[in-house]
């Protein structure tokens, strides 16, 4: 019993160095595309290794492979506004494709789709709230579809590599429920706050020219 669980405790820890070397590598990858029509946005190859963590490990080991991709793409690619910006749009696009999955019958699209979506907009509010005005908002028109557009692309991805995966790895230890509960509760406890910051923000203020966004949003992408 010992070796067992010594066995299935190395085998979850190379996996999720497995995962963050691939998250890190695909991040490195879409840093060096480029952006297209509008500044800033990303392909978010990374999601569909997010989801595939969701999917068959459990939510907190998301959230700290979220949080470590985010600290390390900063680090080695981006800087502190690209740490910032990339953390709240994780923690949004996680924590709605962490609670999506527990929906019976949800495809894993759908849930990468949302999670495209959620993650735009975290990273806006976040923009928001660094530059106190409320017109950014309208940057949302373009960032929702591409990141509905992405999402699916991931998703079915994920979807197809997962299929597979669940025949060839073994099942690793899982948290709890209450564990889960717990990560979750004070996940949504800070976006709570964020939303309520957001809606104290001034509804007029000074409209900022699209060539400056790319500046205030440096890496507006899809998880990680």
């Amino acid at each position: 019993m010992p070796d067992t669980r010594r066995n299935s405790g190395a085998a979850r820890a190379a996996l999720c160095g497995l995962l963050l070397a691939v998250m890190l590598v695909l991040g490195f990858i879409e840093s060096t595309l480029p952006s297209g029509a509008v500044p800033g946005i990303k392909l978010g190859l990374s999601n569909g290794v997010l989801i595939f963590a969701v999917y068959l490990l459990d939510i907190p080991t998301a959230y700290i492979l979220m949080s470590l991709k985010v600290l390390l793409s900063g680090l080695l690619f981006g800087g502190v506004s690209a740490m910032i910006y990339g953390f709240a749009g994780g923690l949004l696009s996680l924590t709605l494709m962490a609670l999506l999955s527990r929906v019976k019958g949800l495809s894993p699209v759908v849930v990468s789709m949302a999670g495209g979506a959620a993650h735009n907009i975290g990273q806006v509010g976040m923009a928001m709230l660094i530059v106190s005005t409320a017109p950014l908002l309208g940057y949302l028109a373009v960032l929702l579809p591409v990141g509905l557009a992405c999402g699916a692309l991931t998703g079915i991805a994920a979807k197809l590599v997962m299929q597979h995966l669940r025949t060839v790895i073994r099942p690793v230890k899982r948290a709890s429920r209450r564990q889960t509960l717990v990560v979750l509760l004070a996940a949504l406890l800070v976006i709570a706050v964020g939303v309520f910051a957001l809606l104290r923000l001034p509804r007029g203020g000074v409209v900022i020219e699209s060539e400056a966004l790319p500046t205030m949003i440096p890496a507006v992408e899809r998880p990680f």
